[in-house]
């Protein structure tokens, strides 16, 4: 019962994720048209964000929709369904902040 109610949470913070990137990554285009900032670590940087976003949905190994019970294919009970998710979304948690942190530098160095 719990994941089910924290999946209309988690949709809201997926949701907000793509509005942060897309801010930074709007921010970005403005500083570097002003110039003053090193192009090649701030879109290394820009491409890092943009890059991170599909990977939110990595998890979501579960069982296949099919019967088929292909033995090179595992299906994976749902608690550990969970925590495969949890530790992809930690990974992708940490990426992302880091990214932020840095593309926050660059922003502060600019102004």
């Amino acid at each position: 019962m719990a994941a089910i109610r924290a999946h209309r949470f988690l949709t809201w913070v997926v949701s907000g994720f793509y509005v942060v990137t897309a801010i930074e990554v709007i921010t970005l285009i403005v500083v570097l048209a002003q110039g003053g900032v090193p192009v090649v670590i701030t879109v290394g940087y820009m491409l890092a964000a943009i890059a991170l976003l599909p990977l939110l949905g990595i998890a979501r190994l579960g069982a296949p929709d099919s019967d088929d019970k292909d033995p090179n294919r595992p299906i994976l009970q749902p608690d550990q369904i969970a925590r495969v998710d949890g530790a992809a979304a930690m990974i992708i948690a940490i990426a992302a902040a880091v990214v932020a942190w840095r593309l926050a530098t660059i922003l502060a160095a600019a102004s």
